[in-house]
């Protein structure tokens, strides 16, 4: 098959009972859905029950795969309910961890110029993530897609069977909060 991998007749051998092509759709998909429910559930071995879990709940259904049309909107949402179930099982809140390229993007940020201002900023970028984890779960999880996975407001949409509107609402809500809390950091006189 080399790299590309026709999704649709892996789903109709799929469909039909098919382990090898099963096996093809694990291969291909398992690192993207690994990233994915990572952000849910950071335990390496939890992450990979859950997986596990996606998988077993894909076969299982493997009738109604042949009229799957997006396969990558069908694994996000199966990863997105496992991880979901998992958390409320456990009643864990799983945190979002920023990147480091995109915490440096924060306008306002001043840049590193003594051990003092390298502490605030590592301050401050602390504060930012407890921020981001105190948002409600769908719009904590709305803001990981878009700035961590980087997909478009259509895309969250359609994977969390809400509105565009809802999505735009949601990142509004959180990048307001992320602002007043980063204003207040620097009224505080701290930030310099």
């Amino acid at each position: 098959m080399g790299k590309t991998v026709n999704i649709q007749s892996l789903f109709e051998q799929i469909a039909n009972n098919n382990p090898k092509a099963f096996q093809l759709f694990f291969d291909y998909t398992y690192p993207m859905l690994y990233r994915y429910i990572n952000y849910f559930i950071e335990d390496s071995e939890l992450c990979k029950d859950v997986i596990s879990d996606v998988y077993l709940y894909i076969w299982q259904n493997r009738k109604k795969l042949p009229d799957v049309r997006n396969y990558e909107n069908y694994l996000f949402i199966c990863a997105r309910n496992q991880s979901l179930n998992y958390l409320k099982t456990v009643n864990r809140y799983q945190k979002i961890r920023l990147e480091q390229p995109d915490m440096d993007d924060i306008q306002g940020l001043p840049e590193s110029a003594t051990p003092e201002q390298d502490f605030l900023n590592e301050e401050l970028k602390n504060i930012i993530e407890l921020t981001i984890n105190a948002l409600p779960q769908r719009c904590r999880l709305i803001f990981f897609m878009i700035r961590e996975e980087e997909m478009t407001y259509k895309e969250v949409a359609e994977i969390l069977s809400i509105s565009e509107r809802t999505v735009q609402a949601q990142m509004c809500i959180a990048l307001k909060k992320i602002g007043i809390v980063v204003n207040e950091y620097r009224n505080t006189g701290i930030a310099g």
